[in-house]
C-alpha cells in the first residue's frame, strides 16, 4: 500500500497540523494521531480534527494501538483510517475488519509504517 511510503508525523494537536500542512503544502503527508491524545480528548474531538483538515493532501491517520473499545468507536463514529497493532488476536482482528468494511474504514498498522517522526 502506498500510504506506509509517505513522510508520517506523529501529533497530538490541531494547531501541530496546521504547521505541518504549511510546511508540507505541496507533499503528501500522513499526520498519525497519537494514542495517548485521544484517550484524553476522546474521538468525538479527533473526528472534529478529522474534518477540519479533509480538504487537504494529508492522510489523517488515527492511533488506537491494541485498544479494542476505542477502535469500535473511531469505527462507529466515521473516523476515516485508524491504525492498530498487528499484536491482536487473530479472530478480533478479523471482526474489526469486517465491521470496519461495512462502515467504509480503512484499517492500518502501525508497524507497517516506515518512520514516524
Amino acid at each position: 500500500m502506498k500510504i506506509y511510503e509517505n513522510l508520517t508525523f506523529k501529533t497530538n494537536n490541531l494547531e501541530e497540523i496546521l504547521i505541518l500542512l504549511k510546511k508540507k503544502k505541496t507533499q503528501k503527508i500522513n499526520i498519525f494521531y497519537s494514542f495517548k491524545a485521544i484517550l484524553w480528548q476522546g474521538p468525538l474531538m479527533v473526528k472534529s480534527i478529522e474534518e477540519k483538515i479533509k480538504d487537504h493532501n494529508i492522510n489523517f491517520i488515527v492511533e488506537s494501538k491494541t485498544d479494542v473499545g476505542l477502535t469500535l468507536a473511531l469505527i462507529e463514529i466515521g473516523i476515516k483510517q485508524i491504525s492498530i497493532s498487528k499484536k491482536l488476536d487473530k479472530k478480533i482482528l478479523d471482526k474489526i475488519k469486517s465491521i470496519a468494511k461495512k462502515k467504509e474504514v480503512n484499517i492500518l498498522f502501525t508497524e507497517k509504517f516506515k518512520k514516524i517522526q
